[in-house]
């Protein structure tokens, strides 16, 4: 959420939060609840869907957050403020009692470091490790409307309080007229591009949804936000709770024996006992005649043991054997039965398929991971998937990473952008961490991953499959990770 957005928030909400009592502060998956009573401010800290609105319900399932809402319990918001139009809200706390302390809770939606925190004069605390502070840039109403136009994208975004990159991609003469009137109190109806990441304009075509205000608008799409993690999550479970099932049934399933091995261990326990005269004390093994085949086989024996008691262990498997087998089938239909009922109460088509009675994975080229941007990062598992990912998997606008002068797995990132954008820094990072992770510096810390589009690459000539050589490539360092 850029500064500009914030600001048409709080012209909004401010009201609603001015001269409220704080019960308590809750999160739940990086979304945070303060709540006044019935109504609560929900605030979205999540870097793919930054954003806040105040709701007239208080939502279940969140966990106080104990020092932070100890300390602003019974707080009443003396006011709020932004500077400028940076993406940061400044809410003064005060203390009926004893001694009215004043206190300030401040939330950050920068999207490199989003954050959530109290300070005091002493001291400040801090929901999540990273907090960033910036000083002010110029505000938008400083400058002359021909000033802005001849500025480049970056430029804006560098020197310009309250913009972000798409919002200066949109910038034009027009537009910026239109904003200007905006921020001096007109009506404004933001319009929804996507939820997944989430993403809002001002100026979208007629295809976005639009909203009479920022606060339906946020309350809309980070509720939306939220139910799309809940679903991954479920999925997730699920595909949890079928991995272990099938793991179960292939444990269960090397136990299993056909009849004719079953009836083998009673065999071996008769021909011990025939041939107890040809059994030397203290063998470990026997060659004996079996009649029903006519010819010889190998019998292993404890030592520690009579050729008897060797006998009466093999009748005891036989025994042991014929009795388990039923139950050990029921047990794998069972787990089967299980499995094919938490396919059938999948939210996506399972890619499963029925394979000699039972279900399991169908087994893919690549490794996949589908980051919360919408990006997908695929993975070779060897030198020729690697070379089938690059070279005839990837598109040419993909970006390919490797580690530099490691051997490792060919990464590739298929991000989710419009067209003429370069990828999220996080999902850069990210794939950048996937391909480390996949190559032979997963141990190592701060490692060098190469990065580049597909389309500057070019087969190395003579050389073995998967080699590759790299073009315009830019460098990034990360730590091995999978993402979660």
């Amino acid at each position: 959420m850029n500064g500009i957005y914030l600001h048409l928030l709080l012209r909004e909400i401010r009201g609603e939060l001015e001269g409220q009592y704080i019960e308590e502060i809750r999160i739940r998956k990086r979304i945070i609840q303060m709540i006044f009573g019935q109504h609560a401010l929900v605030v979205s800290l999540n870097p793919n869907a930054l954003g806040m609105f105040v709701s007239k319900n208080v939502a279940a399932g969140y966990e106080i957050l104990k020092t932070i809402s100890d300390i602003a319990k019974s707080c009443k918001i003396i006011r709020v403020s932004q500077d400028n139009f940076i993406p940061v809200l400044r809410m003064i706390v005060e203390k009926p009692f004893p001694d009215k302390a004043k206190s300030e809770i401040i939330i950050s939606f920068y999207h490199d470091a989003p954050n959530f925190s109290i300070k005091t004069e002493q001291w400040q605390k801090n929901i999540f490790t990273r907090f960033i502070e910036k000083r002010p840039k110029a505000s938008i109403l400083d400058f002359a409307d021909e000033d802005i136009v001849k500025m480049s994208v970056e430029e804006m975004v560098k020197n310009i309080d309250g913009l972000d990159i798409r919002m200066a991609e949109a910038v034009n003469a027009q537009s910026l007229k239109r904003l200007k009137s905006i921020l001096r109190d007109k009506d404004v109806f933001p319009k929804l591009i996507s939820v997944v990441p989430l993403s809002i304009s001002l100026f979208a075509d007629e295809d976005a949804r639009e909203f009479p205000n920022f606060n339906e608008l946020f309350l809309n799409a980070i509720n939306e936000f939220s139910e799309e993690l809940d679903k991954k999550d479920a999925e997730q479970k699920k595909r949890l709770h079928i991995r272990r099932l099938k793991r179960r049934v292939e444990r269960l399933q090397k136990k299993l024996l056909k009849p004719e091995e079953i009836e083998h261990f009673r065999t071996l326990g008769e021909l011990i006992l025939t041939s107890i005269a040809r059994i030397e004390k203290g063998a470990s093994s026997v060659e004996l005649v079996d009649p029903y085949i006519g010819k010889k086989v190998e019998v292993k024996l404890d030592p520690r043991l009579t050729p008897q008691a060797n006998a009466q262990k093999y009748f005891s498997r036989y025994k042991k054997e014929k009795r388990g087998q039923p139950k050990l089938r029921a047990r794998i239909a069972g787990l089967e039965k299980e499995m094919a009922a938490t396919y059938a109460i999948r939210d996506v088509k399972p890619s499963e398929k029925k394979e000699l009675g039972r279900l399991v994975r169908r087994r893919e080229p690549f490794h996949k991971f589908n980051l919360d941007s919408g990006s997908v990062v695929f993975v070779g598992k060897s030198a020729r998937s690697n070379d089938q990912l690059t070279f005839q998997q990837a598109r040419p606008n993909d970006y390919f990473f490797h580690v530099r002068g490691v051997e490792g797995a060919h990464t590739i990132l298929r991000p989710s952008m419009q067209k003429g954008q370069r990828p999220r820094r996080d999902d850069i990072e990210t794939a950048a961490s996937i391909a480390a992770y996949f190559s032979k510096a997963r141990t190592q810390h701060r490692v060098p991953v190469s990065y580049t589009q597909r389309k500057y690459l070019k087969k190395a000539k003579r050389g073995k499959p998967g080699t590759v050589l790299m073009m315009r490539e830019e460098v990034v360092f990360v730590d091995p990770a999978l993402p979660h």
